[in-house]
């Protein structure tokens, strides 16, 4: 497939689009931390036993089509996340990338 080239003059300003994407990155950040913050309770409370699954990776797997290695991270992220400090959950609150807040985890975990 052939990208599709678009005039000059149709192209948002150089600046409006990094502002565009910079907006987007700190929402979907903020969306991550609280996905998180909802796997780590529903973890807690074995919501995935409803399911007849063996444990909160394997249901996040069956229903969110996640791969299982993913899925283990997004259980393990959501339980280190708990146990960081508060400095730690204000970084995951502000516009660092998600690598950068992974590396930060690890470091605190």
């Amino acid at each position: 497939m052939k990208p599709v080239i678009r005039p000059l003059e149709d192209l948002l300003p150089i600046d409006d689009l990094d502002q565009a994407i910079v907006n987007l990155s700190a929402r979907i950040n903020a969306e991550t931390y609280e996905l998180l913050v909802l796997i780590r309770q529903f973890d807690e409370r074995a919501g995935w036993l409803k399911w007849g699954l063996g444990n909160c990776a394997q249901w996040l797997h069956y229903r969110c089509d996640l791969s299982m290695n993913a899925a283990r991270e997004k259980v393990r992220v959501a339980h280190a996340l708990q146990s960081a400090t508060g400095n730690l959950r204000a970084v995951l609150r502000s516009r660092l990338r998600a690598h950068s807040v992974l590396l930060l985890i690890d470091h605190f975990a």
